[in-house]
Parts: C-alpha cells; structure tokens; sequence
C-alpha cells in the first residue's frame, strides 16, 4: 500500500508540474498569437495616437530602427525621423485616420497587414481634402515584449480628393 501512495503521489506531482509547464506556455503564445485581433489593437492605437495630434504617441508605435516609406520614394530610418515626418501632417491639418484591413498573417514573433487608410486634410474654402491608399506594415515583438512597426510603407491612391 505505501508503495501504492508513493507511485499516485508522484505521479500527482508530474501531472501538476506538466499541466503549469503547459498552461504557461500556452499563456505565451496565446501573447504572441491572434494576429488579426492584434492587428487591429495596434491599428486602433496608431489611429488614436495620430488623431490626438500628438506626434510623440505615434513615435512610441515604432521600434528605435523602423523603416518607413512615405510612398516618395524615399525612407526614414528611427523613430525621430518618423515622428517628425508625422508632426509635420498633424501641424499641416491631417486627421480622422482610419484604416481598413485588408488581410493579415503571422510567423511566430512578425506579423504584418495589408490595409488600406483614410485621412481628411484642414478644411479650406468649404472644402475638406481627402487622402487615401493601400498600406503594408510588418511587426514584430521589441526586446520589452511589445508588438512595434518595424517597417511601414504606403501609397496614395489617386482617387482621393475633396469632401
């Protein structure tokens, strides 16, 4: 009988020991998973943080070394550089940006959409200029266990105008 006790203790203690190994690692990847609803999360805060007009709140979204391509053909590397280019739309009127995605997936630590955005420029003369187009932004988890941009590019549709 002892030896009886000492084999359903023991084996009470694995059971318990595998389900917290597997619960805890469940918890991390349930972290690192769910890339649409992530995605979305990340799109409500840069939307909310550029329509606040605080350039430094879009800035914190990026990772130190992201790259981003206005759609000029050109790029900025950092986060001072994005920020700066995102305080001169917000000085210049742009706000009431939305993004629709498109489609998204998942590799383990990178995400990345397909999505297409929505701005409304200053109004002037009763007139609201509208700016649109199709974006592709890849994420990844920062060294802090945060969902950052690390490269961001975007066109503008040629059917944008004025509301």
């Amino acid at each position: 009988m002892k030896n009886s006790n000492k084999i359903d203790k023991a084996l009470l203690i694995v059971c318990l020991c595998f389900l917290l190994v597997f619960n805890a690692s469940f918890i991390h990847a349930e972290n690192i998973s769910g890339g649409r609803s992530v995605i979305e999360t990340l799109n409500d805060r840069w939307n909310k943080a550029l329509n606040s007009g605080k350039p430094e709140s879009v800035g914190e979204l990026y990772d130190q070394g992201a790259i981003l391509s206005p759609g000029n053909g050109e790029f900025l590397v950092g986060r001072v550089a994005i920020e700066d280019l995102f305080r001169g739309f917000i000085d210049n009127g742009v706000h009431d940006h939305s993004i629709e995605i498109i489609g998204t997936h998942q590799d383990g630590n990178t995400m990345y959409e397909i999505s297409k955005w929505r701005a409304y420029g200053r109004e002037e003369n009763g007139k609201k200029p509208v700016f649109g187009g199709v974006f592709v932004n890849i994420f990844h988890i920062d060294e802090n266990g945060k969902w950052k941009s690390h490269l961001h590019t975007w066109n503008l549709s040629d059917n944008t105008g004025e509301q």
